[in-house]
């Protein structure tokens, strides 16, 4: 007869869909009619906002806006000149995805370009880089033992270690502050585009809140008076509670925050150096906490027969959440020596990571780009694709997760023969084990046919690799009458002991 088990859910999240989608858009505009004729394209500013996400049927489709801003030098006339556009971009990532399955999507911009193709009508190119996963409630079922006495059962559970994700979740939330320019540099006439950096630090579930904090780095570049070009920075920290469900103290956070939206502009009836700062930002947070699960393991029975289904699973485990530094130098040669650097930046795309024999190496693509005089005095930018990479020990049926962030400000530096960008990029990653079990699923008893009388006693010499369990189940004992036999210990090595084996009644 079949035995009642019952079945309780696992815990968490599994992941149902962990992609990157590239692609490319390309979009021509015209310079409006109030800015100079373009003479030569300097550079191209982007920021990535995400504005949709939807998940189910198969799918997740997500779309947003690049905000592009080209910095040229106008055929006549003193100073840099911009123009702005707004390219929208689509893309779908195809999957085992449900309806209502929570997704984190970070896009990026890793490649920008634009080229006049007459002195009124740019094209830009860009290359997007989207990460996205979805996550799905954890649909596994797992037995539990039975709770039937009457077969004189013993049953097997095994108490392991887990690491899953517990909580997926996101908060929309929106920053406006009144910034003013740092004393010591000049008044701004017109603003020449913004970009942003967002940051996510300390990051702690209290209750069933999930406190955050980070800081957004807004870089200004604006026209002087003089028609010189300038920079204006500031660091703005910021501080959020999340709603969590499912989890307790301790979770392992994972918080990206994206832009949704933002603008700044100078205060108007203003002095030249009061600004207005608008964003929406959006924090999406994976939340992982170890847990103590108990796996139904094996069962045998004393007195009857019993068949034991059985299957193979996997369990992720931690193994190590840790994060690298490692300091950036890239040196740029140039035919003509630098009088002066006005900005730099670095943009880094999604971390991708490959195992190469007992490693893990990740990589990831940026680009980095400054803004200078030359030694004659006139504006220049240039604009270089970097790479990095990091290795760190992976075990056997390891995975790893990473990302990659730029750690502080970057810097840049004249050299005798052009200039050198320096900054410390950090490498943030987990690596999870998969631990395979083998799980029960069903029993089924039967009355145990009438055979040769058994002995009262059993004389067993313990093998190589038995345990106590494994002795007991071969002779149809009790793990605890042979202890008791033997004036043994639960935690006692067996091997090469000859052992008593009281018969089971």
């Amino acid at each position: 007869m079949d035995l009642e088990l019952n079945r309780s859910p696992m815990e968490g999240y599994a992941c149902a869909l962990d992609t990157i989608l590239y692609q490319e858009e390309t979009q021509e505009s015209i310079v409006p009619d109030a800015c100079p004729d373009i003479g030569a394209i300097l550079c191209t500013q982007t920021r990535c906002q995400l504005t949709r996400k939807e998940s189910g049927d198969g799918r997740l489709e997500v779309g947003g806006t690049v905000q592009v801003t080209v910095l040229y030098q106008p055929e006549e006339g003193d100073g840099p000149c911009r123009v702005e556009l707004s390219v929208p971009y689509r893309a779908v990532a195809q999957g085992p995805v449900e309806p209502g399955c929570p997704a984190v999507v970070t896009p990026q911009v890793t490649a920008a370009e634009t080229r006049a193709l007459n002195p009124r009508k740019v094209l830009c190119r860009l290359e997007l880089a989207i990460a996205c996963q979805v996550w799905r409630v954890q649909d596994e079922q797992l037995c539990q033992p039975c709770q039937d006495s009457a077969f004189a059962l013993q049953q097997r559970t095994e108490e392991l270690e887990l690491y899953p994700v517990m909580a997926v979740c996101e908060k929309g939330f929106a920053f406006t502050d009144e910034i003013e320019l740092p004393a010591g540099q000049p008044q701004a006439e017109s603003l020449l585009g913004h970009r942003l950096e967002l940051r996510c630090g300390e990051a702690k579930v209290i209750g069933s809140k999930l406190i955050f904090k980070g800081e957004v780095r807004v870089c200004c570049r604006y026209l002087t008076a003089e028609k010189a070009l300038a920079l204006g920075r500031w660091s703005l920290p910021f501080s959020q509670i999340m709603e969590v469900e499912t989890v307790e103290e301790e979770g392992a956070c994972e918080v990206e925050v994206v832009e949704r939206d933002s603008s700044l502009t100078l205060t108007p009836g203003g002095d030249g150096r009061s600004l207005s700062l608008h964003m929406e930002l959006l924090a999406q947070a994976v939340v992982r906490q170890s847990r103590a699960t108990k796996i139904f393991s094996d069962a045998y029975s004393i007195t009857h027969d019993l068949t034991v289904e059985r299957r193979g699973v996997s369990f992720a485990q931690l193994w190590e959440e840790k994060t690298l530094s490692q300091n950036f130098r890239e040196t740029v040669e140039l035919s003509q020596g630098v009088r002066e650097i006005k900005d730099c930046s670095l943009t880094l795309g999604p971390c991708q990571t490959a195992r190469e024999e007992q490693e893990a190496v990740m990589t990831v693509h940026g680009m980095a780009q400054a803004i200078y005089l030359d030694e004659t005095g006139a504006l220049r930018a240039l604009s270089r694709s970097v790479t990095f990479s990091c290795r760190t020990p992976l075990p056997a049926k390891g995975e790893c997760r990473c990302r990659c962030a730029v750690d502080d400000e970057v810097q840049a530096v004249v050299t005798a023969g052009g200039l050198e960008l320096r900054c410390p990029v950090a490498f943030s990653y987990l690596i999870t084990v998969q631990q395979p079990c083998q799980v029960v699923t069903a029993l089924s008893c039967e009355e145990r046919a009438e055979g040769q009388a058994r002995p009262s006693v059993l004389l067993r010499l313990a093998q190589r690799g038995e345990g106590l369990w494994d002795i007991a189940k071969s002779c149809a004992a009790t793990q605890e009458s042979i202890l008791q036999a033997n004036d043994l210990d639960a935690d006692q090595d067996l091997e090469g002991k000859m052992l008593l084996i009281p018969r089971g009644r």
